[in-house]
């Protein structure tokens, strides 16, 4: 439980100046009613380390940790979760005892966002990207229990060692396709997520390399593109009918995930995407 002893939590990323996610936690904090901070801090590679152990010596609650830090972060913690260790990468860490221990929030911030709509377990998904996103969302749909799993990137090497992980993790079927030409969703897909930068302001295309008439209204459909946050996938996917999970969603999951690891509290997420919109609008400009 968070007294009245204001505490510390943070961001350790580079280039900070793009992280819009300080407002939001700040304002689930306040929610909350905790005197707790949220610093948005610049750490360069050099110095994770020792930013680290300067947060484990100074008894924070924990740290978000950005780009390009979630994999190199990982040997300067004390541990990992379960499922942080299969992604192999750490999205925060959280102070147990006298240790900090990694977690991975980005694939369970989808898979929270999944739950809302239906029980992923026994679905069929189509998981664009084997990338980090990729990875971290294939796990957890893994462990969720989803039957079927097809993994769309532009390496198929990749991809295969990923579908390798999934097989080990327990799903019946993992498909690995190279994404060297238009994909077809298959018709009975009932997941479909991009996990993948495409479709985003700073690629500069305009969707995914994908027949959108191969959408159909049973599917869910989830794109992790966080500006625009209204993809073409999203607009082709809410015109079919499809259920639709934004990257705006994602990240105050994320978020929520966060904070509940650092206080054992629900954080407010209709607070939270309030703060964020703003900030999201801001660095777009």
């Amino acid at each position: 439980m968070v007294g009245t002893v204001s505490q510390v939590t943070g961001m350790f990323s580079s280039p900070a100046a793009r992280n819009p996610q300080t407002g939001m936690m700040r304002a689930a904090y306040a929610g909350l009613g905790y005197r707790v901070e949220y610093l948005n801090l610049e750490v360069s590679s050099l110095r994770l380390g020792d930013a680290v152990a300067g947060a484990r010596a100074m008894g924070w609650l924990g740290f978000a940790v950005g780009e390009p830090h979630k994999r190199a972060v990982v040997p300067h913690l004390d541990g990992l979760a379960e499922s942080a260790a299969m992604i192999g990468s750490a999205t925060c860490a959280a102070r147990r005892g006298d240790a900090m221990i990694g977690e991975n929030t980005e694939g369970w911030a989808v898979l929270e966002s999944i739950e809302e709509f239906m029980d992923p377990e026994g679905a069929r998904a189509v998981v664009f990207g084997a990338g980090a996103a990729g990875r971290a969302v294939s796990v957890e749909l893994a462990r969720a229990g989803v039957r079927a799993i097809t993994i769309v990137n532009r390496s198929r090497s990749r991809a295969a060692r990923l579908a390798g992980l999934l097989t080990n993790i327990g799903v019946d079927s993992v498909g690995v396709v190279e994404w060297s030409d238009t994909f077809r969703i298959p018709a009975l897909t009932d997941i479909v997520v991009n996990a993948t930068p495409v479709g985003g302001a700073k690629e500069g295309e305009e969707s995914l390399n994908l027949d959108m008439d191969s959408l159909s209204s049973r599917m869910l459909v989830a794109d992790m593109v966080l500006n625009p946050h209204d993809t073409q996938l999203l607009k082709e996917a809410s015109a079919l009918g499809c259920d639709v999970i934004d990257g705006i969603e994602v990240l105050v999951n994320q978020g929520a995930l966060a904070i509940r690891l650092w206080t054992n509290a629900d954080a407010d997420t209709d607070t939270m995407r309030e703060a964020l919109i703003p900030a999201l609008g801001a660095l777009a400009r």
